[in-house]
């Protein structure tokens, strides 16, 4: 009897869904007989039989018809890029993977079906190949979730509407590939709760218990991005390997339906599909393309007139150099300037490339700018990032107007200073790239950077305190891209250039031709404690760094600040210091 009331609960929430509202142009629509099944078949507006085209699957909920979900989904209305198909289920419901309904008590094979339905139409049209889509809707969408635990190797992404994921299914699902999925889920929905349900046949887990297996599955980053879109009626959770998206879309007042008022699903699923390879990026984040590659920008105080502050991250002891080290500088310094994070190839939201460097990046960089409209800058350059900051001067300076710099801990190339720095590991990664990216590859060095990030979460917490605007998501899905294989491997390779980036760095001149200042920290002094038999060699460096550092500063106008007892991470630890060094640049030059 419950079984019934819940049959006639999917029917009529279909019913009561809606109808689409995409405004294309209709292709072509026919129901076509396969066996004792049916599905339609939608062609797209302006069908070309030599084009390619992309399949999409939709699945009707519990009582509901092919010719329903049709009208309700609308997918053609919306774009011309999809052959679109909607099954006709064998009974009431589809065969949804929880051996509890009609459909399993009578045998009806629908994941054979879907695989018939996909060959029969591959064989009349030109399919895209790896272009496969599935979709559902309540029922339905417990359905789909079973061809993403089942037929992941067959469909290149997953939808699935008013449906959380059965408890059987939750259980024994083990997709032969990754895969990328979607779900939207009412708050509301008291047919299918979004907070799951309980009940000896048939049981629900929750919607976020739902996303979060997937993303296990998938063997996801740790860290989920939360947003939220269309005045924060919407929810979004996401997860990410690197590759493929696990993403929960909570819609406040959301009930059993297809569409909402703040959320138009045939939509905002296409979009899902076509982003796919675009990673959702956290608040103030964008893309700029270079070339052929996409960098993460992150811009913050966007509405401040003068130069742009630029900021650059270098690498703490672990060599891990991303914008995660300005979660707390760049909301200080976006009280009073326009202030980017730029990350290099291979770091943070960025695409990855064999050929990196810190050289490199001083072109990536001057193609950002460019791309960016941003003619004026101050750079602050920390660590290693130096490097970059110097050849960016020295290459550019003309076309870009480079206002100042301010040196964090710089790179000095003086004689002893160049033999730490291109000693290990520097020198073991370069005589062992080779053999390393493959080993990278195999995840070997995945467990080891998961407790590196571990003990710099914990550091960062020590230095930052308490101070409000730190923002800790921002911190944590930066440094978790770090586990990515990629990342871990671009960083072998900028590891290996390093030594060639110095030298052609040591054979600069000193710069003196715009004011720099320099910040230096006694964090050299935790190496020398560390490394006893090397102690007059680590005593050179810090003496040797100290006398550039003022050098520098003098001869360029700069301020030279030391900080003693100070931790390498200044920006972490002391941002108001940078903000002071960055004022008194700006005071100088008379820069608004």
């Amino acid at each position: 009897m419950k079984l019934q009331l819940r049959f006639l609960l999917l029917w009529a929430a279909l019913l009561m869904a809606g109808c689409g509202s995409g405004d294309a142009e209709q292709g072509e629509s026919s129901l076509i007989k396969l066996g004792d099944r049916s599905y339609f078949l939608n062609l797209p507006a302006g069908y070309q039989p030599q084009q390619q085209y992309k399949l999409l699957l939709a699945f009707h909920g519990s009582g509901g018809t092919s010719a329903d979900m049709q009208n309700t989904a609308n997918f053609s209305g919306y774009s011309d890029e999809y052959i679109v198909a909607y099954p006709q289920s064998g009974t009431v419901e589809w065969n949804e993977g929880c051996n509890c309904n009609i459909a399993n008590r009578l045998g009806i094979d629908d994941l054979g079906f879907v695989d018939e339905v996909v060959a029969d139409i591959s064989a009349k049209y030109r399919i895209q190949p790896g272009e496969v889509f599935a979709v559902g809707f309540s029922q339905g969408g417990l359905f789909t979730q079973n061809l993403a635990c089942n037929r992941s190797s067959s469909f290149k992404a997953f939808a699935v509407v008013a449906a959380p994921m059965s408890g059987q299914l939750w259980q024994s699902c083990e997709p032969a590939e990754p895969v990328s999925i979607m779900l939207v889920m009412g708050k509301n929905d008291n047919v299918l709760p979004y907070n799951g349900y309980t009940h000896s046949n048939f049981g629900l887990v929750s919607a976020t218990q739902a996303i979060t297996r997937f993303a296990t599955l998938n063997r996801s980053l740790p860290v989920a991005l939360k947003q939220t879109m269309t005045n924060d009626q919407v929810e979004i959770l996401s997860f990410s390997n690197g590759r493929q998206k696990a993403e929960l879309f909570s819609i406040k007042q959301g009930q059993h339906q297809w569409r909402f008022n703040s959320f138009d699903t045939s939509a905002e699923i296409l979009t899902f599909f076509r982003e796919l390879d675009t990673p959702r990026l956290p608040e103030a984040s964008k893309l700029v393309q270079v070339d052929d590659k996409k960098m993460h920008v992150r811009l913050m105080g966007e509405q401040h007139p003068g130069p742009a502050v630029v900021l650059l991250a270098g690498p703490n002891e672990n060599y891990h150099s991303d914008s995660a080290w300005f979660s707390l500088l760049q909301p200080v310094l976006a009280e009073k300037y326009r202030v980017y994070s730029i990350d290099r190839l291979g770091n943070g939201f960025s695409d990855v490339a064999e050929n990196v460097s810190y050289r490199r990046f001083a072109d990536d960089l001057a193609a950002v700018l460019k791309a960016l409209d941003e003619q004026q800058v101050v750079v602050m350059a920390m660590a290693s990032a130096s490097i970059s900051a110097r050849f960016f001067y020295e290459k550019h300076h003309q076309a870009i107007d480079i206002k100042a710099m301010l040196l964090l801990d710089p790179d000095v190339p003086t004689a002893n200073a160049l033999s730490v720095y291109q000693g290990y590991p520097a020198d073991w990664y370069l005589a062992n790239l080779e053999a390393l990216i493959p080993h990278l590859a195999s995840g070997a060095w995945t467990e080891r950077t998961i407790d590196k990030l571990q003990v710099e979460r914990s550091h960062a917490e020590q230095l930052v305190g308490n101070n409000p605007l730190m923002d800790w998501q921002y911190f944590d899905l930066i440094s978790q891209q770090r586990l990515l294989i990629s990342h871990q491997q671009s960083r072998a390779r900028e590891i290996a250039a390093y030594s060639a980036d110095l030298t052609a760095y040591a054979a600069l001149p000193m710069l003196k031709a715009i004011p720099v200042s320099v910040i230096d920290t006694d964090f050299e002094q935790a190496q020398i404690d560390a490394n006893p038999d090397n102690v007059e060699l680590l005593r050179l460096w810090q003496q040797e760094s100290n006398s550039w550092n003022q050098q520098q500063a003098e001869q360029a106008n700069g301020q030279y600040i030391a900080l003693s007892d100070s931790d390498h991470l200044v920006a972490l630890e002391q941002p108001e210091q940078i903000k002071a060094a960055l004022e008194w640049l700006f005071a100088q030059l008379q820069l608004p």
